[in-house]
């Protein structure tokens, strides 16, 4: 057990050497800006984009806001492109893929709020349902592997939600929504305003009979937040809590979609989650350094009664990230530059207990990790020309008790560089390279019945060399870019053929395109547009040659926004997505695959004083589809309708 002790005695030893040395550098003010001046935190730090040698895409709250879409996981695919799967309890958290992942998209993307990681251990994904859209300044997505400033899962990117939108004033609204399937949506928020002090309390209330019978789902949000600033250092606090309760209709087959796409067989399964999130955050200057710091700490308790097969499930998870950084300018080799060191610690211990009549489960995860990362930026100004490199060390260890038993000793030394040059005003090349990685999470090496007692011990950490090249040009009133990567992964973690069996997969790729474009075409119209072609394959093997299940090989996103007049806008929205695997086709033998489909939202809105009202109709044209299917058998229940035609209206009142 070296290592392991090796990596408990890790976190002290960072904690020192972070102290002693944590760094970044303050960006020098630039002549020939080529990208929107704004400052974002990508890197952890504030700082603006023309720092990044690396695609990245914006999202404003004024484009949130225009587009009407409810929860942070909707901005995300209608204005950021990213391909989306049901969320299978009725809540408003799909599975996220912006590089065709398939299966295990939440575990190759790191997802943040307010730079804090929010990702879970398992196989949940980070459920970020509970943000209010309304308090959403910006999110942020980095396409490409982010693994030496955000760690293991990184691969596929990182997306950083920041909230605290108009809490420099005092104010607050309060709206009501209504819509078909029994929708009802109440929310209030209040903010106060002083001269250091800055607070928001706001809170939500949704009811659904959602798109199927059984499908029921009742979801209460809160969020408490203040901040106190001096303009030189600042601290925050942050609570959120989470109640999600609902019915779980499971899965239909072929025949069954086709006659009756809200019919359910299971109509008593049901479950509940709830969450609560706390986050105190403090920056500061120190000599020449700026310092920062994060505690996050979060408890999650689910309970799922699967009526139907006869067995209930109790899960209790807690988890704890430490997250210190420091930086400072630090010129070299005659450009001007930024050096970033930092420390991430993170404790995920989980309890769960499955209990039928005839058998019971009991498992007990703990997860830990500590990292040591650095990184250089450096900015020639003159010659345009800007570069970085960063690497990371991390130290893991994982154990299951119980009724399954393992444990993981791993170390990884992941690395990055990248350069961007300006070919003409307001263009840039860049590339990057590096390497990514994760390890198995605690749905993959336990298991609940009929697994090996050793699962963990033999799964391999999933490795991954990664690259990037692109091209990006600004106008005064727009930008596109376009960009090509591929990742080439060893022992990927994936689902086997059985649909049982967790495994390390023979070499894979992920390999595509992605252009992007926003433009204000007038005083009154602006559009953006999402497109992306990818290949998914496998390289070597049983399966050379083969696409990886639930990755689309193309995507369109697209939106208009259409300013009527001072008062009345009208947004739409669209998105189609190509064809897909079946999740366990692995073989690619399966005859029937997920169809290709294309939804159109519109929303109108009008506003008067203090009022705004607004309408919407999603999925415009009543497409009958589904994004999700777990078994190639057409007469086995594995697909999960999504809803056809839906609207809504709502009125809010600001004050």
């Amino acid at each position: 057990m070296k290592k392991s002790i090796r990596a408990r005695a890790f976190a002290p030893a960072l904690s020192v050497l972070s102290l002693a040395v944590v760094a970044s550098v303050h960006a020098q003010a630039m002549n020939d800006r080529v990208l929107p001046d704004a400052v974002i935190t990508a890197n952890r730090i504030p700082q603006d984009p023309t720092l990044l040698p690396m695609g990245v895409s914006v999202i404003t709250a004024e484009e949130i806001r225009s587009a009407g879409v409810t929860d942070a996981s909707d901005a995300i695919r209608w204005l950021g492109g990213a391909v989306t799967r049901i969320d299978t309890t009725g809540g408003r958290n799909p599975t996220l893929d912006i590089r065709g992942f398939g299966e295990t998209a939440s575990s190759n993307l790191v997802i943040m709020v307010d730079g804090v990681r929010l990702n879970e251990g398992d196989m949940g994904g980070a459920a970020i349902s509970w943000i209010p859209v309304d308090s959403i300044e910006r999110i942020e997505i980095v396409r490409g592997s982010g693994a030496v400033l955000h760690g293991e899962g990184a691969t596929a990117g990182m997306i950083n939600i920041i909230t605290g939108r108009g809490m420099a004033e005092s104010g607050g609204a309060v709206s009501v929504g209504a819509g078909n399937n029994g929708t009802r949506d109440v929310r209030v928020e209040m903010r106060t305003a002083s001269e250091n002090w800055k607070s928001q309390i706001y809170g939500a209330a949704l009811n659904s009979d959602n798109h199927r019978d059984n499908f029921r789902v009742q979801e209460r949000n809160a969020l408490a937040r203040t901040t106190w600033s001096d303009g030189g250092q600042s601290l925050s606090a942050q609570l959120g809590v989470q109640s999600q309760a609902g019915g779980l209709p499971g899965g239909i087959n072929v025949s069954e979609f086709q006659n009756n796409p809200r019919q359910s067989f299971k109509l008593n399964d049901n479950g509940k989650t709830d969450t609560a999130n706390l986050l105190l955050s403090v920056e500061l200057p120190l000599d020449v350094w700026r310092v920062g710091a994060d505690v996050n700490h979060r408890n999650v308790q689910s309970k799922g009664y699967y009526i139907a097969d006869g067995y209930t499930s109790d899960s209790k998870t807690d988890t704890t990230r430490v997250g210190l950084r420091a930086w400072r300018s630090l010129s070299m080799l005659q450009a001007a530059g930024r050096f970033i060191v930092g420390l991430d610690s993170e404790r995920w211990e989980q309890d769960k207990v499955l209990l039928a009549p005839t058998w019971g489960t009991n498992v007990r995860i703990n997860q830990s990790s500590d990292a040591l990362y650095v990184r250089q930026e450096l900015d020639w100004t003159p010659v345009g020309i800007k570069a970085f490199a960063g690497v990371r060390h991390t130290e893991s260890y994982r154990e299951a008790k119980g009724d399954s038993n393992g444990t993981l000793d791993a170390s990884n030394n992941s690395w990055e560089l990248g350069l961007a040059k300006r070919v003409t005003q307001g263009a840039e090349l860049y590339g990057r390279l590096g390497t990514s990685f994760r390890l198995p999470n605690a749905d993959e090496f336990s298991c609940s019945f009929g697994c090996p007692p050793s699962t963990l011990n033999l799964l391999r950490p999933q490795t991954s060399k990664d690259h990037e090249l692109g091209y990006r040009q600004k106008y005064s009133e727009g930008y596109w870019t376009v960009r090509y990567y591929r990742s080439d992964l060893r022992d990927e973690i994936g689902l086997g053929a059985d649909y049982m069996t967790n495994m390390n997969f023979d070499p894979t790729r992920r390999e595509g395109v992605e252009f992007e474009a926003k433009v204000k075409l007038n005083s009154s119209l602006r559009g953006g547009v999402q497109v992306a072609q990818r290949k998914s394959t496998f390289r070597d093997g049983q399966y050379a040659g083969k696409e990886v299940p639930l990755s689309p090989e193309q995507s369109l996103t697209a939106n208009l926004m259409y300013q009527m007049s001072a008062t009345q806008q009208v947004v739409l929205l669209n998105q189609w997505v190509s064809e897909q695997r079946v999740a366990g086709d692995l073989s690619n033998t399966c005859s029937q695959a997920i169809q290709s489909f294309s939804l159109t939202n519109l929303r109108y809105s009008h506003s008067f004083d203090a009022w705004m009202f607004s309408g919407q109709i999603s999925n415009l044209f009543d497409k009958q589809y589904y994004d999700y299917r777990s078994r190639c058998n057409p007469a086995s229940r594995s697909i999960y309708p999504q809803a056809g035609r839906t609207w809504t209206f709502t009125a809010r009142r600001s004050f």
